[in-house]
């Protein structure tokens, strides 16, 4: 069963995820990625994909009825699907397959032979091949919105220019979703 490609350190590019809704502009794209998940009124339970924009990776979702951010499946490369297998051999070889349930590169041992291609010598040669640089999503490259209100509240937004997190003050209500409580969650969600 495909799945979304997610680890701390590398993320599935926004274009990547979006791209099964190609009759649709690039920016109605990128807006479908930012939409939350909804998991429909029926009662029929059907697995299907969200981009998650805050983890910027893409979560399963029991699924009933579309909208836009939605997907059948996410792209992971075709041999990255496959489970990890050691082979008949008995030669006891450390390598690194990628866990679609885990989402994750991990260690398993391989027997010298057979096996598939989910076979990789060290870890960052898993990580190059499965999951791509971890890329901040559309809210990260909107500029700071200060808002509309009176309130002079700290907050943080991403400076794409500099890609470094910078505390503003949000006047309490408008703005933009690149407004973040912590400088953690800022770089959390951009970095």
């Amino acid at each position: 069963m495909p799945a979304c490609r997610l680890l701390p350190l590398a993320a599935l590019l926004l274009p990547l995820a979006c791209a099964s809704l190609s009759p649709r502009s690039l920016t109605e794209k990128q807006r479908a990625c930012l939409l939350p998940p909804d998991d429909g009124p029926c009662r029929a339970l059907v697995p299907r994909w969200y981009y998650d924009r805050y983890t910027q990776s893409c979560q399963e979702v029991d699924y009933t009825k579309g909208d836009f951010n939605l997907f059948i499946f996410a792209e992971v490369p075709k041999l990255c699907r496959l489970e990890a297998d050691g082979g008949p051999c008995r030669s006891y070889l450390k390598r690194y397959a990628f866990n679609l349930s885990s989402m994750r590169c991990e260690e398993f041992i391989y027997g010298g032979c057979y096996g598939n291609g989910n076979n990789f010598r060290d870890l960052q040669s898993c990580v190059d091949h499965c999951l791509p640089e971890k890329t901040g999503p559309l809210l990260c490259y909107s500029p700071k919105d200060e808002g509309l209100c009176s309130s002079s509240v700290p907050r943080y937004y991403y400076d794409s220019k500099s890609k470094s997190c910078k505390e503003f003050k949000y006047t309490g209500c408008g703005g933009n979703a690149n407004n973040f409580v912590t400088e953690t969650d800022c770089y959390n969600v951009c970095r």
